[in-house]
């Protein structure tokens, strides 16, 4: 409601509401300068990723762009390198580029509105009134302070070298310089002179400071020059006077009243001394020379501390930040000097022993009920303040960036047993009386009209008691009448009834003025010897002091609560207590009771940057949170998953279930008959009772996190089954992913060594599988379902990770829709030794998979459905997939197939761009005009017969270019192989799916063939339509293996110029390298191994042909007939029409026509499209 309210007087403002825009978008773009260092790729560093470096410059580039870019168009690998760079982190350089130019038009729209506000744009709005208004004048500051701070996290989270690399290469990407903001955002981006004294220890402080500096957060900011730096964004100098004037001497936030007690004011002021620090950077002479003033700041704001928080999470060490100034040093040397810290450290470190008794004491089990809240409120507030307070500043200066101070601090606090375990019991045992606090006054704020009115019916009613004991009508003790004191009993019960709760003030005034006529009256003679009126009037004071108390009741309480226990500034360091928090569960588990309150507490990390973004109304609101809210998950579940009690539970859980696997192993399966003395045997009792043991111990570890149900209940949603099953789920892909990375190494790469290993995968995973089935009952989970989800997640995973090979621009981890930031896959090293050079077990097995079925090293024969080599023995046939089905599954099958499509579309890619480059030159191209006008008819036999094809057979060398088509080729054998075993895997392990979707998969294609003729609206949105579920459908079929690879289209693009006679001249090049095998009844090499494998290179160009038009296809073979034709013309025909013995010719001949008919057979083209290149006769003659 205050809220609301708040962003209804805003609206009402011009003013104010143009300032709380500004700072709204000033929040947004911290929040995205937060989340985008945080994903800063590798490869812009060179010295952790050198493969970049070429293409990355700072801004010298701007100088001479020409030489740059000449030297990388120079070479083609660096041309590749530059290429691949731009499709992998074009999408990333633009982010960057927004958050650059974002922070410009900030400064830009800031300047804007204060030369508006001077120059009168803002009716009866000028700087002095926006700046005596409250919310004006709170706003008008942040919106500087803002500024600032995106400068200083700027250079502190992405240095100047990494920026001008960001900047440069997304102008490179652009192609131009002709871009808004050009000139602000290089001075943005420039790098800082760098000073020869500048290092992070604080070394002109005197000897006292001569030391090296602790190891403190990376969210301590430390930046060189930072007045240099906003320079290059000046404000009007006018303007930062009037507004360091106001914080300097106002009450910004108006904390003070939260703060009593004059001890914490420099808490209480902590806000505006953060924003004193970011505005006196516009003014340095302010800093170097202006001691007066700098005293002044400095006695009132910084005269008990000097590590200050910033930004949520981020700090600042005014040691170090101002030891370059002569004033502000000069000013600050009171504060830091040991005696001064000495005593802030003794008052600070001799609280915690009486905050740990009054915690105590408060703690205790049925201490803090509603009735104690309501007695000791603001005694409780008192504590719960005194200890925010204690925390805060040993918290902050137990990181300062000094050797001497550190260690000051340090030293003197363990001198009174305060160290990092104490401050984090304070901190813990804090939380949780902030949060029962928090809970017991809300549920008096919610109920507290009903039991005031409660209150109200008791004291009336004691009233109208008394009155009637004295009309003498009741007696209590003996009997007595006294018309006086009846009326006024009588009377005193009527004000009580006419008590008003609306009326707050008032009801509290009469409330005070009856309790102390009732002591008045509990004098009288006729009531002081009667103990029962007594009790009376005791009681009816007492329900009226309630009554009072209630009224005293606000939120303004709540309020000074969540303004005292507020932790944003602890967000940078209590990421490092999280091995101190694994220390104190270890001792105590207990404690994990306390970390409920202590993620609340660490709610407050998002208070600040989403209160003015959500009383702007911005956009910006949910990607904010969601970062923010994804920060503190990430922090929960951190501190979750080394809780002693779940970690200790899961790593014993599955110390235990490798125990299941292993005596699973042994286990035999129960034959259908058996002999009766073999029963016992056969029961295996001795190792089923280890069985039983383990699986029961595993059962009561699950229940202990079961347990745990309440613990968590309202921090997060976390259901502890949830959390059960993610800590299965993560060991599970551990395990798995772990032992298959182990298992596929290949060391000798022999077909035997490639089927063992697949025998020793399938063995495993059958195992897990087993054990996974056989506990889930124990564990309340579905472990076969879980099983199967994350090895299909493990397999796709992988195999994304080896397609990005063939990507541009690859799927970063952290994109990958497979990976989980709660569980997630390993990732391994690629190991020097393997040849494969593969980063997951899926590219290595695919890599010894294409070894063994090597087109140069081996022959396929389609008869057999298996790759031979030279001495007859099969290497990969049909049993292999068997294998490989029952070991990987159908998962790892589609993954490999998955890989296979993306290795096809990147040669079929290379291939092309290798025919339009030979086409390109202007050589060939003439020459490949002439021969296409020579062979022009093609039914007619070319003039010259025989020697024009021997003139042209030469002319180019192809041997590149056709083993990247029997790669392809292989390549698409090996997914016709896969798909073939899927779809009968499918039709015998789920017909009813099989059918069904083969079922729908042609109801959809009649259905789009109907549509297609038609072109009324409502056909093409049903078509539109349709297609969109043909698309949902494609991968279903594809896993039952309902889809034909040799008609798949992997690339759209043009063929170039005289594509066919290309392919034909090609052909014939090849072509006398191969003899007619008549006992295998296909082409084989000449001389073994000097060839590439025939039935692999008619596949690849089959598929080639594919992705054209089917024109293509036809001329070539055309083009085949004829050269068959003029062969058959070179040979002498005695008068019976015989042909004579001519063994080259017809041994050409006959090679043609079967590489003719196989490529028909792979393209399923029909029979009679051999007719129209030969003449019937001849066909039967030749293949007689």
């Amino acid at each position: 409601g205050v809220q609301r309210t708040r962003m209804v007087e805003l609206g009402e403002n011009g003013v104010e509401a143009v300032l709380l825009a500004i700072v709204s978008r000033g929040h947004a773009l911290i929040a995205e300068l937060l989340r985008l260092s945080d994903r800063v790729p590798a490869a812009f560093n060179p010295s952790h990723d050198p493969r970049y470096a070429a293409v990355l410059f700072d801004l010298k580039y701007l100088k001479s762009p020409e030489l740059h870019e000449e030297r990388i168009e120079a070479s083609s690998e660096l041309l590749a390198i530059d290429d691949e760079f731009r499709e992998k982190f074009s999408h990333l350089l633009k982010r960057f580029f927004l958050l650059f130019d974002g922070i410009v038009k900030y400064y830009q729209d800031l300047l804007q509105y204060l030369d508006d506000l001077q120059e009168g744009a803002y009716i009866q709005s000028t700087l002095d009134i926006v700046l005596e208004n409250e919310g004006g004048r709170q706003l008008f500051v942040e919106a500087l302070v803002l500024h600032g701070i995106l400068l200083l996290l700027l250079e502190h989270r992405l240095k100047a070298e990494l920026r001008e690399r960001l900047l440069v290469a997304y102008f490179r990407i652009e192609g131009s310089f002709d871009i808004p903001n050009f000139d602000p955002i290089c001075t943005l981006c420039r790098a800082v002179p760098s000073a020869s004294s500048m290092t992070f220890t604080v070394a002109t402080f005197a000897p006292f400071f001569q030391s090296s500096a602790p190891c403190v957060p990376s969210t301590m900011i430390s930046v060189n020059k930072p007045e240099e730096l906003f320079s290059r964004f000046p404000i009007p100098k006018n303007i930062i006077t009037a507004v360091i004037c106001r914080v300097q001497n106002d009450d910004l936030y108006n904390q003070i009243r939260h703060y009593p007690n004059p001890e914490h004011r420099g808490t209480a002021l902590s806000a505006q001394a953060a924003c004193l620090y970011i505005l006196l950077y516009h003014m340095p002479h302010v800093l170097h020379s202006d001691g007066n003033t700098m005293r002044e700041i400095v006695d009132k704001f910084f005269k008990d501390c000097w590590v200050i928080p910033i930004y949520t999470g981020f700090t600042v060490d005014l040691s170090v930040a101002w030891d370059k100034f002569k004033a502000a040093k000069s000013s600050l040397s009171a504060t830091i000097a040991p005696a001064s810290v000495r005593d802030i450290v003794h008052r600070h470190a001799s609280n915690v022993k009486s905050l740990f008794s009054d915690l105590s004491s408060y703690l205790s089990e049925g201490v803090l009920t509603e009735d104690y809240v309501l007695n000791y409120a603001q005694m409780i507030v008192s504590c719960i303040r005194n200890c925010n307070v204690t925390l805060r500043w040993l918290l902050l200066h137990h990181i300062t960036a000094s050797r001497k101070l550190h260690d000051l601090v340090v030293s003197l606090g363990e001198s009174q047993s305060v160290n990092q375990d104490t401050l984090l019991s304070l901190l813990l045992d804090t939380s949780r009386l902030e949060f029962g606090l928090k809970q017991a006054y809300a549920n008096l704020l919610e109920g507290k009209e009903m039991r005031w009115q409660q209150c109200r019916m008791q004291a009336a009613e004691r009233m109208q008691e008394l009155s009637d004991f004295f009309s003498g009508c009741q007696v209590l003790s003996r009997k007595l009448k006294d018309e006086n004191l009846q009326r006024w009993f009588l009377q005193m019960a009527a004000q009580v009834r006419s008590l008003d709760f609306k009326v707050s003030l008032k009801a509290g005034q009469k409330v005070q003025h009856m309790i102390a006529a009732l002591y008045e009256v509990e004098k009288f003679h006729q009531i002081d010897g009667s103990l029962q009126t007594k009790q009376y009037l005791s009681d009816t004071r007492a329900q009226l002091q309630e009554m009072r108390q209630i009224l005293n009741v606000q939120e303004t309480t709540l309020a000074t609560v969540s303004v005292v226990s507020d932790a944003a500034y602890a967000w940078g360091l209590i990421r490092t207590y999280t091995d101190k928090i694994h220390s104190c569960l270890k001792v105590d588990p207990f404690t994990v009771l306390k970390l409920q309150s202590l993620f609340l507490k660490m709610r407050s990390v998002m208070d600040i940057p989403l209160l003015r973004i959500s009383q702007s109304g911005s956009g910006h609101l949910y990607s904010v949170s969601e970062y923010y809210s994804s920060e503190l998950v990430a922090y929960v579940q951190t501190i979750l998953d080394i809780i002693p009690s779940i970690q200790s539970m899961q790593v014993r859980m599955f110390t235990l279930l490798n125990d299941v696997t292993k005596q699973a192993q042994h286990f035999h399966n129960l034959p259908g008959r058996l002999e009766k003395e073999s029963l016992r045997d056969i029961a295996q009792l001795d190792e089923r009772q280890i069985l039983a043991k383990t699986t029961h111990q595993i059962a009561i570890f699950s229940q202990g996190i079961m347990t745990m149900s309440r613990t968590f209940t309202g921090v997060i949603e976390l259901d502890p089954r949830q959390l059960l099953e993610d800590g299965i789920r993560k060991h599970l892909m551990k395990e798995l992913a772990t032992a298959l990375q182990t298992i596929f190494v290949f060391e000798t790469g022999l077909a035997v060594e490639f089927e063992e290993k697949l025998q020793e995968a399938q063995a495993f995973l059958l195992t897990q599988k087993r054990s996974m089935e056989y506990f889930q009952d124990y564990v309340h989970i579905h472990g076969l379902q879980l099983w199967q989800e994350e090895f299909t997640r493990l397999i796709n995973h992988s195999a994304e990770q080896e397609c990005n090979h063939f990507l541009k621009r690859g799927i970063q981890d952290w994109d990958n829709s497979y990976q989980s930031t709660a569980i997630p896959i390993p990732l391994f090293p690629i190991s020097n030794k393997d040849p494969s050079k593969s980063c997951t077990f899926m590219g290595r097995l695919v890599y010894q998979l294409l070894q063994l079925t090597d087109p140069s090293q081996s022959m396929y024969l389609a008869p057999m459905s298996g790759w031979f080599d030279a001495g007859g023995q099969e290497l990969i046939g049909l049993h292999t997939f068997v294998i490989l089905q029952e070991s990987i599954g159908t998962s790892g099958m589609m993954g490999i197939d998955h890989m296979l499509s993306f290795n096809i579309a990147n040669n079929l890619q290379q291939s092309l761009a290798g025919l339009h480059k030979q086409v390109d030159s202007s050589a060939l191209t003439a020459k490949l005009q002439v021969w296409a006008s020579a062979l022009t008819p093609t039914s007619a036999i070319p003039p010259g017969g025989l020697s024009l094809y021997r003139e042209i057979e030469g002319s180019i060398v192809w041997e590149t270019w056709l083993k990247t088509m029997a790669h392809i080729g292989q390549l698409q054998l090996l997914r016709c192989l896969i798909s073939s075993h899927l779809r009968a895997a499918a039709k015998v392990e789920s017909s009813l799916v099989s059918c069904a979707l083969d079922g729908m998969n042609k109801a959809f294609l009649s259905e789009i063939e109907s549509l297609s003729k038609n072109h009324t609206s409502e056909d093409v949105e049903q078509l539109t339509k349709t297609c969109r579920l043909i698309g949902d459908l494609s991968k279903d079929l594809q896993t039952c293996g309902l889809h034909d690879p040799l008609g798949s289209i992997y690339i759209t693009t043009t063929p170039p110029e005289h594509f066919a006679l290309l392919i034909f001249l090609i052909t014939i090049y090849q072509l006398p390298r191969y003899i007619q095998d008549k006992h295998l009844g296909t082409l084989t090499s000449r001389l073994k191994k000097a060839a590439l494998d025939f039935c692999p290179l008619v596949v690849g160009l089959a598929t080639l042909f594919q992705q054209f038009h089917s024109a293509h296809a036809g001329l070539y073979i055309q083009y085949l007939g004829q050269y068959v034709r003029s062969h058959v013309e070179s040979i002498p025909m005695p008068s019976n029409d015989i042909p004579r013995k001519g063994p080259d010719s017809q041994s050409e001949v006959r090679k043609t026509v079967i590489w003719i008919l196989s490529l028909m057979r792979y393209l399923k083209m029909p029979p009679d499209m051999m007719e129209t290149c030969l003449p019937p006769i001849m066909l039967d003659t030749i293949t007689s």
